[in-house]
């Protein structure tokens, strides 16, 4: 008896290893540094408006990012600066630290068919506690062996620290191929949270980044 014990206790500490093993296997087949290879659109909905820029590796260091519109209108002068002052010292691939949020050492299967496998998992936070207020899961493509979705949503309030609730937190990040047959890249990024600080004080953030558009122009660009 206790030696069956003993093989089912390996048995589920191997199938642990598996899933993280896999989650790592499949984030890291995601092409994260966009600028590199890639000509591209953005669309970034941050503090109630829309920008949309395209990016271009083949243009003139300094006019590679081009602003296209603001809540649907041209561009000002002024929102032109803003604009390129924010880009000075952006880089797609930092965000790949979006991804230290999934808990993988938690990751276990809610479901699998053909085409792909549905992690469940614990998010980890410095600063937040979280248990069973929020559901969360990952799924990975079973062709490619990629990260095709991280999703995160509470069910009920979270409540990191005296005086403060989270009544609305939600992440959701897509994944696929840029191109047909091309690397994966990060194709959404959704950021919402919601609540209250010191009981009364409310406070709501959205920012949803998207990527579409892609050329994959990196032999054409000037060493």
């Amino acid at each position: 008896m206790n030696r069956i014990l003993a093989l089912l206790l390996l048995a589920g500490v191997a199938q642990a290893e598996d899933y993280a093993a896999l989650f790592e296997e499949a984030a890291a087949n995601i092409d994260w540094n966009l600028e590199e290879s890639f000509a591209f659109t953005e669309s970034r909905y941050s503090d109630e408006t829309l920008w949309v820029s395209r990016f271009d590796p083949r243009r003139p260091e300094g006019e590679r990012w081009e602003l296209l519109s603001v809540d649907g209108r041209s561009p000002t002068d002024r929102q032109r600066r803003e604009f390129a002052h924010e880009k000075e010292d952006q880089d797609t691939s930092d965000n790949d630290q979006r991804l230290d949020m999934v808990g993988i050492e938690s990751l276990e299967l809610l479901a699998e068919d053909d085409e792909s496998w549905l992690l469940r998992f614990v998010p980890e936070e410095d600063e937040i506690e979280f248990d069973d207020n929020v559901d969360a899961t990952v799924r990975i493509m079973k062709d490619g062996r990629y990260l095709q979705s991280v999703d995160m949503r509470n069910s009920e309030d979270i409540k990191p620290g005296w005086g403060t609730k989270i009544g609305t937190f939600v992440v959701n990040f897509e994944f696929g191929p840029a191109i047909v047959n091309g690397p994966i890249v990060p194709k959404t990024m959704k950021i919402q949270v919601g609540g209250s600080v010191l009981l009364f004080i409310g406070f709501e953030e959205t920012e949803v980044i998207e990527y579409r558009d892609f050329d994959l122009v990196a032999k054409d660009i000037e060493p």
